[in-house]
C-alpha cells in the first residue's frame, strides 16, 4: 500500500471501507465484464452512469468495453470526461479510481481482482497502440494499485512513463519491477534505456549487459548496448555489439547510424560515410544520418561546404537536437562567420548544459570581438566543468 500511495502523490491510504453507492449494481456489471458478457456489462455501466452521474468506475469500464470493441475515439472521451469530472474535486482520476476498485473488493471478496487488472491492462495496452499514452498511464497507474507487485504491469507503467519522460517516475517504478523480477527482460532493457537517455552510461551498460544475456537476439538491445559502450570509448565492444545489431537485422537505418559513429571515432572515415550513406537509402529522412555525413566531411578535412550542407540538413529535418547546432557552430567559427552565436544560441536553449558547449560558444564570441559574452559564456563553462582547462586558457585571454 506505501508503493501505491507513492505512486498516486499522496500520503493518504484509500479507505477500503467505504462503499461507493449501489456497489451490488457495479459488482453486478462488472461481473458481466468478467464473464465477456460484453454487451449487456456495458448497458449496465450505461445505466449506473446515468442515475449516478458522480460514480466513477461505472464510466471507466464502461469506455473499457468500447475501446476493446474497436471504439478508441469513444472509449477515450469517455476517460477524458471522468478525468475532468473527478479533478474538479481536486483528485486524479488514478486515485479515484483506485480507491473505488478498494473499496469494492472490501465489500465484495468473491471480487477476482487480478481479473479486473487484466481487463484495465488491456485497456491501457489499446490506448497505448493508438498513441493516447497519457491515457494509458491511467490504465497501467491503476492497474499497479490493484497488483503493487507484478512486475509485468509495473514495466508497463514504467516503459510508458519513459515514453513520456518522467524519468524520475519511470525510474521509481522500473526499479520497483526489478525489485520483484530481477530477470524481467523488459524491466531490464527498459531501465538501461532510461539511464542511457539520462547520460548515466556506466549504469545503463550493467543493465544492457543482463538483458542482451537473456534476449540476445534483440535488435535494439544489441544496438543501444553498441552506442552505450561506445558513448564510455569502449569501441572495441561497442563494434562487436552493433555488428551482432546488424546481422540481425541488416536493414535497420539506426544499426547503420551506430556503426557509422563508431568508425567515425575510430577515425575510420569511409567505412563511416558508406554506413551513414547506407542509412539514408533505407531513410531517406534520417536527421543523424546526414549529421554522421557533416561529421565524416568535416573530420576528414574535405571542403566545409558539405559539412555545412549535411548539418543544415540534419538541423532542417530535426532541430530539436542541440548538437546539430553545436556542431554548425563551430564549423562556422572555424570560417569567422558570425551565424556561429545564433547556432550556439539555439543549441543552448534546447539544452544549457550540453557538453563543452559553453566553452565553445565563449570561444566564437571571444573571436568574434563580443568580449562580455566570451566571459560570460566561458564563466558558466567553468562552473559546468572546473577542470575544463580549455575554457580556463580562454577565460584568461578573455580577461
Amino acid at each position: 500500500m506505501g508503493f501505491i500511495s507513492k505512486i498516486f502523490g499522496t500520503k493518504d491510504t484509500p479507505d477500503q471501507t467505504a462503499a461507493a453507492p449501489r456497489q451490488a449494481d457495479v459488482m453486478a456489471a462488472l461481473s458481466l465484464h468478467l464473464n465477456n458478457d460484453l454487451d449487456q456489462a456495458l448497458s449496465a455501466y450505461l445505466q449506473i452512469s446515468a442515475e449516478l452521474p458522480n460514480d466513477n468506475l461505472a464510466p471507466f469500464f464502461a469506455a473499457a468495453i468500447t475501446a476493446g470493441k474497436g471504439d478508441i475515439t469513444d472509449a477515450t472521451e469517455r476517460l477524458r470526461d471522468l478525468s475532468r469530472r473527478i479533478a474538479m474535486g481536486n483528485e486524479t482520476i488514478s486515485l479515484a479510481v483506485s480507491r473505488d476498485l478498494f473499496a469494492l473488493a472490501a465489500s465484495e471478496p468473491t471480487l477476482k481482482v487480478p481479473a479486473v487488472a487484466e481487463i484495465i491492462v488491456a485497456f491501457g495496452d489499446r490506448l497505448k497502440a493508438a498513441g493516447l499514452v497519457q491515457e494509458s498511464v491511467v490504465c497501467f497507474e491503476i492497474a499497479v494499485g490493484l497488483l503493487p507487485e507484478h512486475a509485468l504491469v509495473l514495466h508497463k507503467l514504467g516503459d510508458t512513463l519513459h515514453d513520456l519522460r518522467m524519468y524520475e517516475y519511470a525510474e521509481s517504478v522500473l526499479l520497483k519491477a526489478l525489485e520483484y523480477a530481477p530477470n524481467h527482460w523488459g524491466a531490464l532493457y527498459t531501465y538501461a534505456v532510461l539511464l542511457q537517455d539520462l547520460g548515466r552510461f556506466a549504469e545503463a551498460i550493467t543493465y544492457y549487459e543482463k538483458a542482451v544475456k537473456l534476449n540476445p537476439d534483440h535488435v535494439n538491445c544489441q544496438n543501444n548496448y553498441g552506442a552505450a559502450l561506445m558513448l564510455t570509448n569502449r569501441l572495441e565492444e561497442a563494434l562487436e555489439h552493433c555488428t551482432l545489431a546488424a546481422g540481425l537485422d541488416p536493414g535497420s537505418p539506426w544499426v547503420k547510424v551506430n556503426l557509422g559513429n563508431i568508425h567515425l571515432l575510430r577515425q575510420e572515415y569511409e567505412v563511416a560515410r558508406t554506413c551513414f550513406t547506407a542509412a539514408i537509402a533505407v531513410e531517406k529522412n534520417l536527421a543523424e544520418a546526414y549529421f554522421g555525413l557533416g561529421s565524416v566531411e568535416q573530420l576528414s578535412g574535405s571542403d566545409n561546404g558539405q559539412s555545412r550542407e549535411f548539418y543544415g540538413k540534419a538541423i532542417a529535418l530535426n532541430p530539436a537536437i542541440p548538437d546539430f547546432h553545436h556542431a554548425l557552430g563551430n564549423l562556422l567559427t572555424s570560417e569567422g562567420n558570425p551565424e556561429a552565436l545564433s547556432c550556439f544560441a539555439a543549441a543552448a536553449q534546447l539544452n544549457s548544459k550540453l557538453k563543452n558547449l559553453q566553452r565553445d560558444f565563449g570561444k566564437a564570441c571571444l573571436e568574434l570581438g563580443r568580449q562580455e559574452e566570451a566571459l560570460e559564456h566561458l564563466k558558466l563553462a567553468l562552473q559546468q566543468n572546473p577542470a575544463d582547462g580549455m575554457a580556463r586558457e580562454l577565460l584568461a585571454r578573455a580577461d
